[in-house]
C-alpha cells in the first residue's frame, strides 16, 4: 500500500512538473513574441518620428524654393513681355536689367535650399542604413548666413535682423543639422513676433563652450517649464501652423553634437534661445 502511494505521489509530481514546464514554455514563448512585437513597434515609432521630423524641417527650404520659383516665373513673364512689346524696335534695357537682377537674386536661395534639402534626404538615407554622419569643423557664421538667406522670403518689412555673430567662431558639427536648429529657432521667433519686431543674434565663448544667442522682441515664452517646451508635440500654435516638433528636433540634434539648447525669457522681454556647443579642438582658443 505504501509503495502504491509513493508511486502515485511520484507520478503526480511528474505530471505537475510537466504541466509547469509546459506553462513556463508557453509563457516564455509569449514573452518572446511580446518582446519582438514591442521592438517592432519601437522601430516603427522611431522611423515615424524621423520621417515626421524630416518633413517638418524640409518645409523651410522647400518654402524658400517655392518663393524663388514664383519670383523667377514673374521675372521670365516680364522678360517675355518686354521682348514681345512693340516699341519702335527699342528694347527696354532698364526693364531687362531689373529682370536679370531679380533672377540673379534667387540663384543663391535656390542653390542653398536645394543643398539643404539634399542634405536632409542624405541624412535620412544614412540613418536608415545605420550609418552615422561624420561631423566637420565649420564656421558658425557661414551656416547662419545661409539660413538667413533661405528664410529671407519670410521676413516682413517690419522685422529687423541684427546679426552680431563672431565670424571666426568654429565648432565641430554636421552643417546641415546645425542649420536645421538655427532655422527652427528663427522661424519660431518670426512667428511669435508676427509682422513687427527685432531678432538679435549674438555669440560668446565661455568655459570651453560656444554660445549662440537668438533673442526676439515677441511676447516671450509661456509659463510652461523648460521640459514641456522641448517635448514632442508641444506647441502654442494652431493645428495649421505648428506641429510641436521644432524645439524637440532641435534639442535631439544638439544632443548628437554634445551640445544643448537653453530656453529663457530675455530681461528686456521676448524669448531668448541659447545654442551651446563645445569648442572645436584647437579652435577659438
Amino acid at each position: 500500500m505504501g509503495q502504491i502511494l509513493f508511486l502515485f505521489s511520484l507520478v503526480l509530481i511528474l505530471v505537475l512538473f510537466l504541466l509547469q514546464s509546459v506553462r513556463v514554455r508557453d509563457r516564455n514563448q509569449q514573452i518572446r513574441e511580446l518582446t519582438e512585437t514591442m521592438q517592432e513597434l519601437e522601430k516603427q515609432a522611431g522611423l515615424g518620428r524621423l520621417l515626421t521630423g524630416i518633413a517638418h524641417d524640409l518645409s523651410t527650404p522647400l518654402g524658400a524654393l517655392g518663393c524663388a520659383w514664383h519670383t523667377r516665373r514673374q521675372a521670365l513673364d516680364k522678360l517675355h513681355e518686354i521682348l514681345n512689346s512693340e516699341n519702335d524696335g527699342d528694347l527696354d534695357t532698364a526693364g531687362i536689367q531689373k529682370v536679370l537682377k531679380a533672377l540673379d537674386n534667387t540663384r543663391t536661395v535656390v542653390d542653398e535650399s536645394l543643398e539643404r534639402s539634399l542634405d536632409m534626404v542624405q541624412h535620412l538615407r544614412k540613418a536608415g542604413r545605420g550609418e552615422p554622419e561624420a561631423p566637420q569643423v565649420i564656421a558658425i557664421g557661414e551656416v547662419m548666413d545661409g539660413v538667413l538667406r533661405i528664410l529671407d522670403y519670410q521676413f516682413k518689412s517690419g522685422i529687423t535682423v541684427v546679426n552680431e555673430l563672431d565670424p571666426g567662431l568654429q565648432v565641430r558639427v554636421r552643417p546641415g543639422g546645425l542649420g536645421r536648429v538655427f532655422a527652427n529657432l528663427l522661424v519660431n521667433s518670426l512667428q511669435a513676433m508676427e509682422d513687427q519686431g527685432e531678432i538679435r543674434i549674438s555669440s560668446l565663448v565661455e568655459q570651453g563652450n560656444v554660445h549662440i544667442i537668438i533673442t526676439d522682441t515677441g511676447p516671450g515664452l509661456p509659463d510652461a517649464g523648460e521640459s514641456s517646451l522641448f517635448c514632442s508635440g508641444w506647441t502654442t500654435k494652431g493645428c495649421d501652423e505648428g506641429s510641436g516638433l521644432g524645439l524637440f528636433i532641435s534639442r535631439e540634434i544638439m544632443k548628437g553634437f554634445e551640445g544643448d539648447i537653453i530656453a529663457a525669457n530675455s530681461p528686456s522681454g521676448g524669448a531668448q534661445m541659447t545654442v551651446c556647443l563645445p569648442v572645436a579642438a584647437g579652435e577659438n582658443q
